[in-house]
């Protein structure tokens, strides 16, 4: 289950963090032993690529744009006619299928790319494991 260097090494841990709250050892020091110290800040943007502005993509959605607006007007128009309903429920799969291709090739040619440092979970360690 264990090997006995994760059990030293929890050990380890908790022998810091006990000298820590009695005030043996400051929470900088305690960052330097664990490898913890000088994190990322938090917010800091560690890679930001801009979108790719490409006139292909932008053709290609506008085309998504129109088949979009087709298959719309097609659903409504078969609405009112009484059309079956199978065919609707096709028509309309259709149009959610184009919007979400129009969203991804959105997203992926005109987003910037981002790369944030979050806030790390405390590591808890429990008194089952000391």
């Amino acid at each position: 289950m264990w090997s006995y260097e994760e059990v030293v090494h929890i050990t380890e841990v908790n022998e810091i963090l006990e000298k820590v709250s009695k005030g043996e050892l400051t929470a900088e020091d305690a960052q330097k032993l664990m490898g913890t110290y000088k994190d990322e800040e938090l917010g800091k943007q560690l890679r930001n690529i801009p979108g790719k502005e490409q006139l292909e993509v932008f053709a290609i959605i506008l085309i998504f744009l129109v088949l979009e607006i087709m298959y719309d007007s097609l659903f409504i128009y078969g609405i009112l006619e009484g059309w079956d309903q199978q065919f609707l429920s096709f028509v309309l799969a259709m149009a959610f299928l184009i919007l979400g291709l129009m969203i991804d090739f959105y997203r992926r040619s005109f987003m910037p790319d981002i790369l944030e440092a979050k806030k790390r979970r405390r590591k808890v360690i429990t008194k089952l494991e000391r």
